[in-house]
């Protein structure tokens, strides 16, 4: 028995040296290979720490960045993310076990989170040319395109895509909304009737934008009613109650029109945005008409406030100084 002991010791502290070496590598990774497991069970912490181990020792290891990239998009660390994959973008991924179309689809997101629209727009052209039948890719183009005022482009694309992917509302409301810029207005309402078919919400887009074409065509009756439906969100609200106040200017109603624009002035948050400025500029105009000096002359205080050269606002209020009830507004 005491012969046997030390081969006994040996048997036991050999067990446990390949005991601590597995959960070593289970805990503290030493390849590339075993770190998309580690993010697919959500153990993000662990995937970073040992990513970081691996490029520490190979900062050209392109397949640890990306999982540590990857890593840091689970936990919405995007400035992290894109970071890394821009490295590996340099690196190059040929040849690398990094799946392409993956990496830039993450990459094109990124880029687009970040505010890199060019660099996104790439990523998303290059995506088109490894999958040509992916209606997503020219969608995601098509308003990256019509971001940078190219709309010819973009409406290539989006027709494309609704072409790939037909009961998709979102495309054709966008696609509607680029015909609507490119003045083709009945190639454009087709789009976003289709669109308003397949939406189940976010109608308000569509509604705002065929409400436009409605107005341009001087149906006001049937314009109005579009508005009415854009200004049930929050985004369209003030500028949908100020058109549907503009079709009734248009149509003669006063009374109706000032009821709009004072609710549009009760509903804005952001008194220097384009809307904002043209909701009490037209409700001056709306009290100026029915002789409400003092409630024109304090709606046009506030938009030349945010922006004096803002259409005849200055004039106006030079015109009208008599009617002040109150010491002149100071203008620098």
């Amino acid at each position: 028995m005491f012969r046997a002991l030390p081969l006994i010791i040996i048997l036991v502290v050999g067990a446990f040296v390949l005991i601590f070496f597995i959960v070593r590598s289970l805990l503290f990774p030493q390849h590339a290979e075993s770190l998309p497991g580690l993010i697919k069970t959500g153990r993000t912490q662990a995937a970073i720490r040992a990513a970081k181990r691996i490029i520490a020792k190979n900062p050209r290891n392109a397949e640890a960045r990306y999982c540590l990239g990857l890593a840091y998009h689970r936990e919405k660390r995007e400035e992290l993310a894109l970071a890394e994959l821009k490295t590996v973008l340099n690196l190059g991924i040929k040849e690398k076990n990094i799946p392409e179309v993956e990496f830039r689809e993450l990459l094109a997101q990124l880029y687009a989170g970040q505010n890199e629209g060019e660099e996104a727009l790439k990523e998303y052209l290059l995506l088109i040319k490894l999958i040509p039948t992916h209606a997503d890719y020219y969608y995601q183009a098509g308003k990256l395109f019509n971001e940078r005022n190219k709309t010819d482009m973009a409406a290539r694309c989006l027709g494309k895509a609704a072409e790939l992917n037909p009961r998709d509302g979102n495309i054709h409301c966008e696609l509607g909304i680029i015909l609507y810029k490119e003045k083709k207005a009945q190639e454009a309402n087709a789009a976003l009737n289709v669109a308003l078919k397949h939406l189940r919400e976010n109608q308000e887009r569509a509604h705002y934008y065929l409400g436009k074409i409605k107005k341009d065509a001087k149906d006001y009756a049937a314009a109005a009613e579009s508005f009415e439906k854009a200004a049930r969100s929050g985004e369209f609200k003030v500028r949908a109650l100020v058109e549907k106040g503009g079709c009734h200017l248009a149509q003669g109603a006063a009374d109706r029109a000032l009821a709009d624009l004072e609710q549009a002035v009760q509903a804005i948050t952001d008194e220097s945005s384009p809307e904002s400025l043209y909701a009490r500029y037209f409700l001056g105009n709306c009290y100026e008409s029915v002789k409400e000096m003092d409630k024109a002359i304090a709606q046009w205080d506030k938009v030349y406030a945010k922006k004096k050269n803002f259409r005849d606002v200055g004039e106006k209020l030079i015109r009208y100084q008599q009617y002040r009830s109150a010491a002149p507004a100071q203008r620098a």
